[in-house]
């Protein structure tokens, strides 16, 4: 399994579109049934800081996400807004979880 958290900042003008570009992608996963990838993404109180954790269960589930329109459509969307504060990734270990994730 591989597991991401990306944390950014974007400028107040853009944040209510980055949020429904991340809405768009969540109901392509949902669509797909996409039975390998858990992804989830959250918006701070400050309204314009965006964190997203994303879990796959191998390379085939990761690069099937990342080639996604959908998603290709947000990372674009986002880079083109010139972010405040860019992603940030960070690639993290599980070290237990409550619930089966796959």
């Amino acid at each position: 399994m591989k597991a991401v958290y990306v944390k950014y900042e974007v400028d107040p003008a853009f944040a209510d579109t980055n949020a429904e570009n991340i809405r768009t992608v969540m109901d392509d996963l949902r669509e797909a049934g996409s039975d390998g990838v858990r992804y989830q993404s959250f918006r701070h109180s400050d309204g314009v800081t965006f964190v997203h954790f994303g879990m796959y269960r191998d390379d085939d589930a990761l690069q099937s996400f990342t080639s996604r329109p959908s998603f290709q459509a947000f990372q674009s969307a986002l880079k083109e807004s010139k972010p405040v504060k860019p992603p940030a990734a960070e690639w993290v270990d599980l070290v237990g979880a409550s619930y089966d994730i796959f």
